[in-house]
């Protein structure tokens, strides 16, 4: 399953770049084969571009099932997957639904972070807290542990709200969460995710992360932040193939860095992130 999270940054629709966000996006479904498109801050009709993709591709696309209190979290899928959204208690940042493959089924959580220009450091470790607890549930409601985070957390993968144990318990190292799934703290069990995003910032070469924004005079400057990230379950990582995650910075015609930077005046001030899960028997 081809997978790619993409926050397009054009929250109403008609706006100057939409023509370019959406030519964009019917190439890399194109280009990426995607069997899933999730997308965040999207305010385009997404019935038109769903039969947009339909009339390019071989694939059929049919959007993905949504629940009304989220309006952060749209998408298309391929509809070849029988899909059901599920509902948590707190799902105004995010969406969780169920997937059934050929070999296994799976769910796929996607988030919308509050952003740090309107949140304080812990108003955002809550809806993550409430985003994994809701996962937690579901996944022991459906008997189903296979599951991907993903999407636009708008924290950093070494900031505490994604690494504590109360809230997305988000570990960098494979073989960790491989071999320890779960961790004890203060004697309570808490439930991991292997997060592979991490070797993707800071990278050698341009871009370094998905997002860019300079703070100038502040202390403390990342400049590159990598809010948008996906998360494994370990009971999904045999599926998923580890060289396959990257940051895509051009479809087609159309790059979607200027001067190294995104290019947020033409496309979006984050980057797309494209993964991919094997559908064989995991």
């Amino acid at each position: 399953m081809n997978i790619l999270f993409w926050n397009t940054n054009i929250p109403k629709i008609p706006h100057k770049k939409s023509p370019n966000i959406v030519d964009c996006l019917l190439n890399l479904i194109i280009e990426k084969h995607l069997d899933l498109l999730v997308l965040s801050e999207y305010g385009g009709d997404i019935q038109e571009l769903c039969s947009s993709a339909n009339n390019r591709s071989k694939i059929h696309y049919v959007p993905i099932p949504r629940e009304p209190e989220c309006n952060r979290i749209t998408g298309i899928i391929n509809h070849k997957y029988e899909t059901e959204s599920l509902r948590g208690e707190n799902q105004t940042h995010y969406q969780i639904i169920k997937i059934l493959t050929p070999s296994y089924k799976m769910l796929v959580a996607a988030i919308h972070n509050i952003s740090k220009l309107r949140a304080s450091e812990q108003e955002q470790a809550h809806i993550l807290r409430c985003f994994h607890d809701d996962i937690k549930k579901l996944e022991e409601i459906h008997q189903c542990e296979n599951t991907v985070a993903i999407g636009d957390f708008n924290v950093n993968p070494f900031e505490i709200s994604c690494i504590d144990a109360d809230t997305m318990h988000s570990i960098p190292f494979r073989e960790e969460v491989s071999n320890r799934p779960d961790r004890v703290v203060q004697g309570k069990t808490y439930k991991n995710f292997y997060n592979p995003t991490w070797k993707l910032f800071g990278n050698k070469c341009i871009p370094y992360a998905t997002y860019y924004h300079n703070s100038r005079g502040r202390l403390s400057n990342y400049y590159w932040n990598a809010f948008d990230q996906v998360m494994i379950r370990q009971s999904l990582m045999p599926a998923f193939i580890e060289e396959s995650l990257e940051i895509i910075t051009k479809a087609g015609h159309h790059r979607l860095l200027k001067n190294g930077k995104p290019n947020a005046v033409n496309y979006s001030d984050h980057l797309p992130l494209f993964c991919i899960l094997k559908e064989e028997l995991i």
